[in-house]
């Protein structure tokens, strides 16, 4: 699977990226260290992601070696215009995933 990633937001806690699959279909992905805590997405992901359609998937990672695998399974799942949000447990797992998503020269937070 092709896929292109810009990062179009950070802030002190999120990672905002903008990614197109195959040429053709944009996703969005906010990246933030949190617990795995499915109330932690509604401060993350503004009401406007919601309410402009598409699915919102939430991933934990765990550990940095758990985003290659995370990742893949999640992108298998997406359409056009869903989002995903990753919930990481630390600094080393939000670069792994950025990583994955081919932003290898993002700063860390």
């Amino acid at each position: 699977m092709q896929i292109q990633s810009q990062i179009i937001e950070q802030t002190d806690s999120v990672y905002v990226l903008e990614i197109t699959l195959e040429q053709e279909h944009k996703i969005w992905a906010y990246l933030a260290i949190s617990e795995p805590d499915l109330d932690a997405v509604a401060s993350i992901v503004p009401p406007e992601q919601f309410e402009a359609g598409g699915d919102v998937h939430v991933m934990a990672i765990a550990q940095a070696d758990d985003a290659a695998q995370e990742v893949q399974e999640v992108l298998f799942s997406m359409n056009p215009s869903d989002t995903v949000v990753f919930l990481c447990a630390d600094n080393e797992s939000v670069q792994a995933v950025l990583t994955e998503f081919g932003q290898t020269d993002a700063p860390s937070n």
